[in-house]
């Protein structure tokens, strides 16, 4: 009896070790990343989907590119950038942008898009925390962008679905405002302590 209860004892010994160390690498995979504009605030975010690969193609005090790169189809390609610019000096948030900061972002968009006015589509959105967002989207849903401020950076994120058949760009906006939900702005102030 005495050798059924030791192995009785072992085996819930063992199976508990099982599942703290489960839970360890379950807690170790969901941390959060963070992504560090120099000398101006990180970026903490939950791990991105795997079915991403990020490139890092510039990361300096002024501004800092990613290319996420589908591994598999069913994904569009998305562009991270985030640069500071002189002109949003003093600007917190999208929110304390004026109307006509706004209407030059919409006009800069068709520049740099090459599209016809009208192709676009803008509207307003937010983060879970109140982040306010401009989210753009071209019509025929092939490209679409996620544009947002903060402490006089310019932070977007450009969706491009390269024609593959049965990808939306509006399903991915719908997907990164949910992902967004949960980022973290720190201070580099506060991220130093």
């Amino acid at each position: 009896m005495k050798k059924i209860l030791a192995l009785a004892l072992s085996l819930m010994m063992a199976l508990s070790c099982v599942a703290a160390f489960a839970e360890t690498a379950e807690k170790e995979s969901t941390e959060k990343q963070t992504m560090t504009m120099i000398g101006a605030f990180d970026i903490r975010y939950d791990p991105l989907p795997e079915y991403y690969d990020m490139v890092v193609e510039n990361n300096d005090e002024m501004s800092y590119v990613a290319v996420y790169n589908p591994k598999e189809k069913g994904h569009p390609m998305l562009v991270l950038s985030i640069s500071f610019s002189d002109a949003w000096s003093g600007v917190n948030t999208l929110a304390d942008a004026t109307e006509e900061d706004k209407e030059a972002i919409k006009k800069s968009f068709y520049e740099t898009a090459e599209l016809d006015e009208g192709d676009l589509e803008f509207s307003d959105a937010q983060t879970g925390l109140g982040t306010p967002l401009m989210v753009v989207k071209s019509k025929d849903d092939t490209l679409g962008a996620l544009f947002g401020i903060y402490q006089s950076h310019e932070i977007e994120i450009d969706i491009f679905t390269n024609g593959e058949e049965g990808v939306k760009a509006s399903d991915e906006i719908e997907t990164l405002i949910k992902f967004l939900t949960d980022v973290e702005f720190v201070p580099v102030e506060t991220a130093a302590k």
